[in-house]
């Protein structure tokens, strides 16, 4: 009977820190993942929302055969000359070219593809869309906003683990009953029981996406750890974005258009989305390409090409990685639900929304019994 009772106050004890803990952890960072998650669950489905705010940009007359990758920059090029031009995005879900420059206040330019002709020239963070990334990544604190980001995104993670620690229940036949939303119940009760029900059936979802934020965070310090535990000293990661081009005098840089056939001839049913211009007459193409796999495994590869030349100096695709190429595969698809399609997508929206929830039901919870606290302080002072 006295160990029965021991067990008895050594489950109270715990249940009583996690707890604070969990209550702690909430009021610290709640207000951080709300806006964080209000704009993530945004940023799901950011092309498809910049289209729909601006679609003066991307509504125009589709006459005729596209014009080549190269007449279209050259045409950009020569309306804009002082603009220093340092690549362009492909994207299929917006059907046009859009450059971005190399210099403040990185102006993005985007292009008909069919005239060549500049549908629009904006700084993409003064846009709707560009706003609600800024605030999602950095809450428009320079500098440390985007560690404030990172840290409370890691509280998140602590929140999950205490509270399933918290909702699990002593006995497994209990658990259909702590499943069960009771829709008959008073306004307190019931939002206490939603608090914990979302928890459960959205804990898995919301600890992806915040465990993938404090590795987008901390993106450097993660890739790094990476390469060690690869036995790669974090200098090959610096050795492999600081590759050159073969100079050639005389000789022109590849044309976008071959550049983009060679890729695709040497990794057959891929797809480019995006190329960054060499820097200089040393510089390479950097070109990103998608698998048609991708939104299933997020197999994203970059690769960096000899302007001249065309080789491959360092491929992506090829030359593996290993952990650092797995988390430039996943990281991203995963925090915002893009390897799948759709219904990944739907479900990082409504794991967001469901996070946003979760700390709203969980101030409803908290503020009745501070309140409860600070009466009782006051009953004993007077």
């Amino acid at each position: 009977m006295e160990q029965k009772s021991s067990s008895w106050n050594l489950a109270k004890h715990q249940r009583s820190w996690y707890s604070k803990w969990h209550t702690w952890a909430g009021i610290t960072a709640g207000f951080v993942l709300i806006i964080v998650s209000l704009t993530g669950a945004l940023l799901v489905f950011e092309a498809e929302l910049d289209k729909w705010l601006y679609s003066e940009l991307y509504d125009f007359e589709k006459t005729g055969n596209k014009l080549s990758y190269q007449e279209v920059t050259e045409k950009v090029k020569n309306d804009y000359p002082d603009l220093d031009l340092g690549g362009v995005f492909l994207r299929k879900e917006t059907d046009v070219y859009t450059f971005f420059s190399n210099k403040k206040p990185f102006y993005q330019i985007i292009a008909n593809p069919y005239t060549g002709n500049v549908t629009g020239k904006r700084v993409y963070k003064k846009t709707v869309m560009g706003f609600i990334r800024n605030l999602h990544r950095t809450l428009l604190i320079p500098g440390i906003g985007r560690y404030i980001v990172g840290i409370s995104s890691l509280v998140c993670v602590v929140l999950i683990v205490t509270g399933l620690k918290l909702w699990i229940p002593d006995k497994w036949n209990k658990l259909k009953h702590k499943l069960t939303l009771k829709w008959s119940s008073n306004k307190k009760r019931f939002n206490y029981d939603f608090h914990y029900i979302l928890g459960a059936y959205f804990s898995s979802f919301i600890t992806i996406i915040a465990a993938t934020g404090v590795m987008i965070t901390f993106s450097s310090i993660v890739l790094i750890f990476m390469f060690l535990l690869n036995l790669q000293s974090p200098k090959s990661l610096k050795s492999i974005f600081n590759q050159k081009s073969e100079y050639i005098e005389g000789k022109k840089p590849l044309s976008i258009d071959s550049l983009i056939a060679i890729v695709e001839r040497e990794i057959p049913e891929t797809s480019v989305t995006g190329i960054r211009f060499p820097s200089d007459s040393l510089g390479t193409y950097t070109v990103n390409t998608l698998s048609p796999y991708s939104t299933q495994t997020g197999d994203v590869s970059f690769i960096f090409v000899d302007q001249y030349s065309g080789k491959f100096i360092f491929n992506s695709h090829k030359k593996e990685l290993q952990l650092g190429k797995l988390y430039l595969n996943w990281v991203t698809p995963f925090h915002y639900g893009t390897f799948g399609g759709l219904p990944t997508r739907i479900t990082a929206l409504i794991s967001a929304l469901a996070t946003a929830t979760l700390f709203i039901t969980g101030f409803i919870i908290w503020i009745p019994r501070i309140r409860k606290r600070n009466k009782k302080k006051k009953n004993i002072t007077y």
